[in-house]
């Protein structure tokens, strides 16, 4: 590349640590750039990009007035565009909706980043087609679109993807390059098991479910909450319902995961697979129980489900069932999680911690200088 552009990143959330990392690759790699975003209100504490000021241009809490956020963003987005020559600024946008109001505005070089299918919800059924139709639009009108889950790749193309999209799953930040990774010491014990959920709170039907399930039926286990949404005050409810149910608040992300990882047994990430976007996506929990060296428990018929078998490192269960969850947990066996965490520390490291987007930044350069 003769001369780098700046990159002015569009964040649908100041405080996503995806968003950042994908930042702070840009940085280290030498680019200039500039940080735009929406301030959720959550997780206030990763609000920390390499020393470069993050730009609020609005705030907005999670859930309804969807038409009116998406006025908002495109008359926010609209200024940022305005004080930047298109000719030598590349923008790169995180979602559907940031997406849109950038193609609306006629932005002609962008990226644009999905991990995360906005209307692959059930509520959003009969109008897929249509959402899924603009989708694959802001996927050809941009200079490179990444998608953090092949299951993506098979919902938008099957076989024949696009030259302009690059699979850039959601792996760990190169900071933990810098971290001791545990391994396995052969122990384990199932008498006493720390389950835990660990990020912004959601899926109540499946994650709460187990957590329920642990505290009515299982005293002598315990379930752990880290993180923080607007279903925060569910998860204090089932905390101060139940003993062996706790809450711990919200955490800096990545500085404080090592710490939780360590005091926890088994990670518990089996999201709604009612939703098309959970049976397609692929989380970075994945990676972050892979470095860490915890089991993890998913949901049946899912895109990472195939993920976890494959690498043998968790289990796959039917989290919307009261008596499928307790049959689980009952026949835990202490020989198969020391088998299933020995499988983990064999898997490198490179397959676990992200490249620092050097796809994305070599696709670029060479897109740029053609």
């Amino acid at each position: 590349m003769k001369d780098k552009p700046t990159i002015v990143f569009l964040l649908e959330s100041i405080s996503q640590p995806r968003c950042i990392k994908r930042v702070n690759s840009f940085i280290t790699n030498g680019f200039n750039v500039e940080i735009y975003g929406i301030d959720r209100g959550v997780y206030t504490e990763n609000n920390f990009i390499s020393g470069v000021k993050v730009n609020v241009f609005d705030k907005q809490r999670d859930g309804k007035d969807h038409i009116k956020k998406l006025f908002k963003n495109y008359k926010s987005i609209k200024k940022i565009l305005k004080k930047h020559d298109n000719g030598k600024t590349v923008f790169y946008s995180f979602g559907y909706a940031i997406t849109i109001t950038v193609l609306l505005s006629g932005c002609k070089k962008f990226i644009y980043e999905i991990s995360d299918i906005l209307y692959g919800y059930k509520k959003y059924n009969f109008l897929r087609p249509f959402f899924k139709l603009v989708d694959k639009l802001m996927i050809n009108k941009s200079l490179l679109t990444v998608l953090t889950s092949e299951g993506f790749a098979d919902f938008f193309y099957k076989k024949e993807v696009p030259e302009n999209i690059i699979i850039q799953p959601n792996k760990l930040s190169p900071y933990f390059l810098k971290k001791q990774r545990p391994t396995s010491n052969g122990t384990f014990c199932s008498k006493k098991i720390k389950f835990a959920y660990v990020g912004a709170f959601r899926f109540p039907n499946t994650i709460f479910r187990f957590a329920n399930i642990i505290g009515e039926y299982f005293p002598e286990h315990e379930f752990h909450f880290y993180g923080d949404s607007a279903l925060t005050n569910q998860v204090i409810s089932i905390s101060n319902k139940y003993d062996n149910v706790k809450y711990h608040g919200s955490f800096k992300n990545p500085d404080d995961l090592s710490m939780i990882y360590k005091s926890l047994d088994i990670l518990v990430t089996c999201y709604d697979a009612q939703d098309l976007n959970v049976r397609i996506a692929e989380p970075n929990k994945l990676y972050e129980s892979l470095f860490f060296n915890k089991p993890i428990i998913v949901s049946k018929e899912t895109f990472l489900s195939k993920k976890v078998e494959m690498l043998s490192c968790g289990y796959s269960i039917d989290a919307l069932n009261d008596e499928s969850i307790k049959t689980f947990v009952r026949n835990i066996k202490e020989e198969n999680i020391i088998k299933i965490k020995d499988n983990i520390s064999r898997i490198p490291n490179n397959e676990i911690v992200d490249d620092n987007s050097n796809n994305i930044i070599s696709y670029l350069s060479k897109k740029l200088d053609s």
